[in-house]
């Protein structure tokens, strides 16, 4: 019920780039389906979204959203000394590679 919901909502947007993260533990398979969609899947961890959040603070203006997910793989892998390999899942559905831009607004004023 949960998944058929998340899918519907998301198809909603269907021109714009989505990042779904989820828990191992909430598998949705059918957000492949979605178009332009990042898909990240993680096993729980406090690490994960502390990095996450870390990296998006200090990457969001010159790396594209696949990249960050990539380095925060990287950075949990290292945290754990690479014993934790296979913690995270990366699918996307993307036909370019997203990234965030300042507001132009915000600079002008």
């Amino acid at each position: 019920m949960l998944e058929q919901r998340v899918v519907e909502k998301l198809a909603l947007i269907p021109d714009h780039a989505k990042l779904v993260v989820n828990t191992s533990e909430l598998r949705i398979k059918s957000i492949a389906e979605v178009p332009e969609t990042l898909h990240v899947t993680y096993n729980s961890d406090d690490v994960f979204f502390a990095r996450m959040i870390e990296i998006f603070n200090k990457r969001w203006q010159t790396l594209d959203l696949i990249s960050m997910m990539q380095e925060l793989k990287r950075t949990v892998a290292s945290y754990y000394n690479n014993a934790y390999v296979d913690f995270m899942s990366i699918k996307d559905s993307l036909s370019s590679l997203p990234t965030f831009q300042k507001n132009e607004e915000e600079h002008s004023s």
